[in-house]
């Protein structure tokens, strides 16, 4: 048997452009006024909950918002309102109903495999009508660890038994090559694989197991 796992902030969906109109947005709706400066203090919190792979790092950084500047809702008021605003914000990247129906209909077993927030990211999936594909998602907040490290790969294969493994993904660096160096077929979407080639080329560094520039592509791979 196959796991195929997908990478999902930047592979499956699409962030929103303007975190700066959700967060202020996400505040308004509990009366507090939001600026620049509240910004980038929950953005620089938010970011050490996420890499400290905390498990409610939305409602620990507006914990930390809220003690900083006396805020009146609670954390969890806020983050709640925060991750559902994000969530309804992204958008599906091309082709990923396409792929997953084509996969679901073979014999390949699916995954998420994301960092983030597990309340965050499992919102992210549900807004969009995805959860049913999927036999596991392994998020970092659950894990207490993160991609690159290579733990977060060990319990995707724990959270899936299987004979093989792949991992789609759109980011090279922290999520293909890591999942590479641990036996997993590395899938990297890209914009331009001839780019890609010739970037790898030029810095010697190892490429990914296959590239392909559309979702589209990736069940043809399993096939």
């Amino acid at each position: 048997m196959r796991a195929v796992f997908f990478d999902l902030d930047g592979t499956l969906v699409e962030l929103p452009d303007d975190f700066a109109a959700l967060f202020e947005a996400a505040l308004a709706d509990h009366g507090v006024r939001a600026d620049a400066e509240r910004h980038e203090f929950y953005t620089d919190a938010l970011f050490d909950h996420l890499g400290a792979c905390h498990d409610e790092p939305y409602r620990a950084a507006m914990a930390d918002l809220r003690a900083a500047y006396d805020l009146d809702p609670s954390a969890s008021a806020l983050a709640e309102t925060y991750t559902q605003r994000e969530a309804a914000a992204t958008d599906l990247r091309p082709g990923v109903r396409d792929a997953l129906d084509a996969l679901a209909a073979g014999d390949c077993t699916l995954g998420v495999l994301t960092n983030g927030g597990a309340r965050a990211q499992r919102r992210k999936l549900a807004h969009h009508d995805l959860s049913g594909y999927f036999d596991a998602v392994v998020v970092s907040g659950d894990v207490g660890a993160g991609k690159p490290d290579p733990d977060i790969f060990a319990a995707a294969r724990d959270a899936i038994p299987a004979d093989e493994y792949a991992f789609v993904a759109d980011d090279l660096e922290r999520d293909v090559r890591p999942a590479q160096d641990v036996g997993f077929t590395g899938v990297h979407v890209t914009e331009d694989v001839a780019d890609e080639g010739e970037r790898s080329a030029e810095s010697r560094e190892r490429r990914p197991d296959v590239a392909v520039t559309s979702l589209r592509d990736v069940p043809d791979l399993f096939a």
